[in-house]
């Protein structure tokens, strides 16, 4: 088969090689953050303009991006970001750092108010089909794909995320910040799904350290917490996420304390620092098969 001079081009001038070290770099989760720098303006705009004109199904409108470069905002919502595991026994876990970053963008999913497909007699199908969301989170997962490349091509490292607004008596404060409470909580409409922290790496420093000196002993996950004791408190060997009453937690610091008991009674042996386990360099069976 031969090329056209254009095209031929480009085959020859595409760099594999950055091409499949970014990729290597997109797939590390950043947790420490170097606050002395602020991402200019321009790739600032640059990342919203590839969030917003990413490729959807029939190019409707799945998600709306929020996002903010104002320290204050950032480490006010860090505070209910509970939920990553840093012991099953006894159990604890961590606010998530990757999104404690010099920028956060989080994608919330929606209703287009658009239908571009039919149902088999020709009739519109309605904008709320439940299968929707399925698009939703396919749009979501391509945008947030390209954002990670456009920020490490412009010299940013990333962290996704999945812990929005979780943690004990979180009250739902990450959608009432958004200001769509309303819609996320009560008429079900949006969804808070990811977030991506972006910025500078502390340097010299491993990525998977976090500068936070709390941790939440009792829980290994952030979800249905309360760190407000109640009369009947759960069991160690009880793993519900979704039970109610909530699960009683205690918030601790590692730089005062060695040693802490929890609600449940459970002794934990604090850690000097806050790390995160890291997988990218761990196989995973991903088949590529080929159809024949």
């Amino acid at each position: 088969m031969s090329l056209d001079k254009k095209t031929k081009y480009r085959y020859d001038s595409y760099d594999w090689d950055e091409e499949q070290d970014i990729i290597r770099i997109m797939q590390r989760c950043q947790r420490n953050w170097d606050y002395t720098k602020q991402i200019p303006d321009e790739v600032v705009n640059r990342l919203l303009w590839v969030a917003a004109n990413s490729p959807s199904k029939q190019h409707e409108a799945y998600y709306d991006v929020y996002y903010t470069t104002d320290r204050t905002v950032i480490a006010d919502l860090y505070q209910h970001t509970w939920g990553n595991t840093q012991s099953r026994n006894p159990p604890a876990n961590a606010r998530n750092s990757q999104m404690n970053a010099n920028m956060y963008m989080v994608f919330v999913t929606k209703q287009p108010p658009t239908m571009q497909n039919s149902s088999n007699s020709g009739l519109p199908l309605a904008t709320d089909e439940p299968e929707r969301y399925e698009n939703a989170v396919v749009s979501v997962g391509i945008a947030m794909g390209l954002v990670m490349r456009t920020a490490i091509k412009n010299g940013l490292v990333t962290g996704c995320n999945k812990s929005n607004g979780n943690g004990p008596d979180h009250n739902n404060y990450w959608e009432k910040r958004l200001g769509i409470y309303e819609d996320a909580c009560i008429n079900n409409t949006k969804q808070i799904l990811y977030g991506i922290g972006i910025g500078y790496p502390q340097e010299n420093r491993p990525r998977w350290e976090s500068d936070d000196l709390e941790l939440c002993i009792g829980a290994s996950n952030g979800h249905n917490l309360t760190a407000q004791l109640q009369e009947n408190s759960y069991s160690l060997d009880n793993d519900s996420i979704s039970e109610n009453p909530p699960r009683e937690v205690k918030i601790v610091n590692i730089a005062e304390n060695k040693e802490a008991v929890d609600p449940h009674g459970a002794v934990h042996q604090l850690p000097e620092t806050i790390e995160f386990a890291v997988h990218s360099s761990k196989p995973r069976n991903i088949n590529v098969i080929e159809i024949k």
